[in-house]
């Protein structure tokens, strides 16, 4: 009896494991989104001023991911 119930606390906790890895690639998709037209934005703005665009050395799209990732965690934190 006791190997049932530990199996369905595993089986509850994998759910709730894949709920949260969903949960927080939902919330990277959207701050990519945001973050990329964010850097873009501020590239192009950059450009047309006639400033140096300070890449980084980073694409677009690798600065738009590494900001949304670290976006993303601060969600769990409250």
């Amino acid at each position: 009896m006791t190997m049932t119930v530990h199996h369905r606390q595993r089986q509850v906790a994998r759910g709730q494991s894949r709920t949260d890895r969903l949960e927080y690639r939902l919330l990277v998709a959207l701050a990519f989104i945001i973050c990329f037209v964010m850097v873009a934005a501020s590239r192009t703005v950059a450009a047309f001023r006639g400033r140096r665009v300070d890449t980084r050395g980073q694409s677009v799209f690798a600065e738009a991911r590494a900001s949304a990732h670290a976006t993303a965690g601060y969600a769990f934190i409250a």
